[in-house]
């Protein structure tokens, strides 16, 4: 099996979506104290308030670096989930991170991504904008 991962690893150096709307939950997710300090200790991410969210391009690129173990944030207490992390390369610039909670019907079409800042500031992104992401 690891021989696999590391298959779909070398094959899969980036993913690349549309830039969307997302529902503004993020906010809350990067500020919450414990998360934070995860992202910064695990990632050496300090976010931005929010999250930046793509609809990916290609699915099974997606699913496929969903299905590696990533980097885990877990959650202090069952009042809050854990996530997985992966870290990337926003814009071939900015050093990010996907971030997926670990919560039951999470969209199987959402990339969200934290960064230090406002990614969509920093890159001029409107929706429907291309980004590309390189692991």
């Amino acid at each position: 099996m690891e021989h696999s991962n590391h298959a779909a690893r070398a094959k899969l150096e980036v993913l690349s979506g549309h830039v969307v709307r997302g529902q503004g939950e993020g906010a809350s997710f990067t500020g919450l104290t414990w998360a934070r300090a995860a992202f910064i200790a695990q990632l050496g991410i300090d976010p931005y308030p929010g999250t930046l969210n793509l609809r990916p391009e290609d699915v099974a690129a997606w699913a496929a670096l969903r299905a590696m173990p990533g980097t885990i944030i877990k959650a202090p207490d069952a009042k809050f989930c854990d996530a997985r992390a992966w870290r990337v390369r926003v814009a071939g610039r900015i050093e990010a991170a996907i971030v997926v909670p670990e919560v039951p019907g999470y969209p199987d079409n959402k990339i969200e991504i934290i960064a230090a800042v406002s990614l969509r500031d920093a890159l001029s992104l409107a929706d429907g904008d291309r980004l590309e992401l390189e692991l």
